[in-house]
């Protein structure tokens, strides 16, 4: 018996535009980006960071919304603020310089700095001006978007104690592109090393109408688990006959086709205006070579589907597709259940 089950997984935090800014600039995302094959635009209201209360260890604040808001209290002692012992924690907050205790009304970015203690000290004590030259590439830490702070949070990647989990809708994201990453040579067709995001902020600037309501959110496909159960197989030349001297798809492959499900069954709006039907032909993936196929989106933002419930945050679930079924939500370990009880009906099946 032949399995495919293919799971799309987020790279890194979605990226509203104005998260843009700061991301194309940012290492991690960078790289996270050029492992990324599928992407999805989204429409959600855009979140911020309001009554910001930087105390000693803590960050106190409200994260807002159009749908409501939610005080929070961020300890700073944690792994995600790289903070050592011989380095002071420098925020950077709508440019207003904080170092233990500010206030900052409202901000969409806070950065932060690890300046070491002793030259941050000196700075201090001569004026800001000299502090601000201390906040350049060498002390830089990280940046907390909200969209990076849910995400984060999500993942438990970031601890806010008593963050209230029935704030849902600030996870509430509502498909309306999904495309393929095309690595290479679209930046050769537009400018000089011009990367991706660059070009999605470009095409963006030009809708001010909804642009401030734009998440993008970028997947790659992060198990790829092609199986063949051949029973009693006793040799590895027996148990890889059924492959019938074909190789197994290649990842970009089942990409493709993972795109065209989730397209076929989101039916995004976008999509159908550039392209109709919303369905691809399975050219790419001869499905009539596998006994069971499923595509998953294994993660914890909420992606919002009619009125199926597939809730984000922590207690984030999986959205499966199962050929010839509908889509079903699942917990994480649910799905793990799932697919072990494929391999299981699949070996008693001989």
């Amino acid at each position: 018996m032949k399995v495919l089950s293919t799971v799309l997984k987020l790279v890194c935090s979605p990226l509203s535009a104005r998260d843009i800014a700061w991301a194309k600039n940012d290492d991690d995302v960078k790289k996270a980006i050029r492992k990324a094959h599928a992407y999805m635009i989204a429409k959600k209201p855009q979140i911020y960071f309001n009554n910001i209360n930087i105390v000693n260890d803590k960050i106190n604040l409200d994260l807002v919304n159009t749908c409501g808001h939610a005080n929070i209290s961020i300890p700073t002692n944690q792994e995600f603020f790289k903070l050592n012992d011989n380095k002071e924690l420098v925020f950077d907050v709508e440019n207003n310089i904080i170092i233990k205790k500010g206030c900052v009304a409202c901000a969409r970015i806070i950065n932060f700095y690890a300046v070491d203690k002793k030259t941050c000290e000196k700075a201090l004590n001569a004026n800001e001006k000299e502090l601000k030259k201390l906040l350049n590439e060498d002390t830089f830490a990280g940046v907390l978007a909200p969209e990076k702070l849910l995400y984060l949070y999500s993942n438990k990647l970031l601890r806010i104690p008593n963050f209230d989990k029935t704030k849902k809708f600030f996870w509430d994201y509502e498909i309306m592109y999904i495309g393929k990453v095309a690595h290479g040579n679209p930046s050769k067709k537009h400018k000089d090393r011009e990367s991706f995001l660059e070009i999605l902020e470009s095409e963006i600037e030009d809708y001010e109408d909804i642009r401030d309501d734009v998440v993008l959110l970028f997947f790659d496909v992060v198990e790829r688990d092609n199986s063949l159960l051949v029973g009693n197989s006793t040799s590895i030349n027996e148990f890889l006959v059924p492959l019938n001297e074909k190789s197994l798809p290649s990842i970009e492959t089942l990409s493709v086709k993972a795109e065209n499900v989730f397209v076929d069954k989101f039916k995004p709006k976008y999509n159908a205006v550039l392209f109709h039907p919303y369905s691809k032909n399975d050219e790419d993936l001869d499905v009539s070579e596998y006994d069971i196929i499923d595509y998953a989106i294994d993660d914890k933002v909420t992606l919002m589907f009619k009125e199926l419930d597939w809730f984000g945050g922590t207690n984030g679930n999986c959205l499966v597709y199962c050929k010839n079924s509908n889509l079903s939500v699942m917990s994480p370990a649910d799905f793990d259940v799932f697919l072990e009880k494929k391999f299981i009906d699949s070996v008693l099946s001989y």
